[in-house]
């Protein structure tokens, strides 16, 4: 994909929803940007450029100027787009968390938390910015409230379950629909030494179980987090705390909207890009923080 500058940070949001391993950015010429991933062929056919194309050309209606937006694909050898997509994840640290593929060594210094994360065929390797934004919610939320207990909504790889098995909930319980995003995410959390502590179940929404949790996390889309919202208020603890994430910026009225309706205060909104995440309790309201990651 060839855009702007101007745009190329949200260019490479859309790549990442397609569940990419990695998104890797050069220099072109007058400015322009290039962006590469690397995709099975059957899920790079003309129906997915043409709806890339319209995505990218889409962002000039949130004041960026993407250029002409040019996308186009060429078939690689399997072997060397595996070797491609292993250089494209590489570890990055957020807070005292460090997230890193298994085949990357990463030595953990001293109150350092590394989290060893194979994305495989699952959403989340922790590059995209949404999970990005997830990652530091929690790293807020689970601190200020002693959590025994946590749940996490399409889990994808189970990065955010096994950080939140990490940062101090004694109990979690991981679901997603996908079975193979459930087969990723136990692999994952075995590598991480949480079997005992996560529990992973192929499922929708907060499952039927009545136990109640002190934070729970979706990193979603708009739409499904502002529906998950009623049974959100049921299950959360009293101060508990709600992450929701894979907001786009003018999805996010809508996001509040539900939030206020179902009896959930806004304690924060994270930002990165055109993406957003909102931290919801069950306290009375506080007064709104807005923050902008860069």
């Amino acid at each position: 994909m060839v855009t702007s500058s101007n745009a190329a940070e949200a260019a490479a949001a859309i790549l990442w929803d397609l569940d990419v391993a990695g998104v890797a950015e050069t220099q072109g010429a007058f400015d322009s940007i290039i962006l590469r991933c690397y995709l099975p062929a059957a899920r790079a056919g003309p129906s997915t450029l043409r709806r890339l194309r319209q995505r990218v050309r889409g962002l000039s209606r949130h004041g960026l100027q993407p250029g002409r937006a040019a996308v186009s694909a060429r078939v690689v050898p399997r072997v060397r787009w595996s070797r491609a997509a292993r250089r494209a994840v590489r570890p990055f640290h957020l807070g005292r968390l460090t997230v890193a593929p298994t085949w990357v060594r990463v030595a953990a210094g001293r109150g350092r938390i590394v989290l060893r994360i194979d994305p495989g065929m699952a959403f989340g390797s922790g590059a995209h910015p949404s999970t990005r934004l997830c990652l530091r919610a929690l790293l807020r939320c689970l601190p200020a409230y002693r959590c025994r207990a946590a749940i996490g909504v399409g889990t994808g790889s189970g990065i955010l379950a096994i950080a939140a098995a990490r940062l101090g909930a004694s109990r979690v319980w991981a679901r997603d629909i996908d079975p193979i995003a459930v087969n990723v995410a136990r692999e994952n959390v075995r590598v991480n030494g949480a079997v005992r502590t996560i529990r992973l179940v192929r499922g929708r929404g907060l499952g039927p179980k009545p136990h109640r949790a002190g934070v729970i996390v979706a990193n979603l889309i708009a739409e499904t987090v502002a529906a998950l919202l009623p049974a959100v208020r049921s299950r959360l603890e009293f101060g508990g705390m709600f992450v929701g994430s894979g907001i786009v910026a003018d999805r996010l009225p809508e996001v509040l909207a539900a939030a206020k309706a179902n009896g959930l205060s806004v304690v924060e909104v994270l930002a990165s890009a055109e993406w957003r995440a909102v931290i919801l309790t069950t306290t009375p309201s506080r007064q709104r923080r807005s923050t902008a990651l860069l």
